[in-house]
């Protein structure tokens, strides 16, 4: 069974500390998270209803700046806000290494 979209909504609120954004888009929210020392992360979540498919949950991983296999470990509650501080900051994300 894959991750819900208000289940992922609310683990980006309550768990990532991600607020909503002022970007507007028609049929999207928008959050973002200012990492201290670091960047401000940005993604965007439909208005779905259902569950993320594999292709949606590697975009949104780009979004965070992350790799796939990292988006589910923070998703399943492997990896804690702090890790994923850390690896933005430690790390620079690059899709293809």
């Amino acid at each position: 069974m894959g991750l819900k979209y208000r289940d992922f909504e609310s683990l980006l609120q309550s768990k990532f500390r991600f607020v909503r954004a002022e970007h507007h888009e028609s049929g999207h929210r928008w959050y973002e998270l200012k990492i201290p020392g670091g960047p401000t992360i940005r993604t965007k979540v439909s208005h779905g209803t259902g569950e993320l498919s594999k292709a949606l949950e590697g975009a949104i991983a780009r979004q965070l700046k992350v790799r796939t296999t990292f988006f589910r470990g923070m998703m399943d509650c492997h990896n804690s806000y702090e890790d994923y501080c850390q690896k933005v900051c430690a790390m620079p994300f690059s899709p293809g290494s």
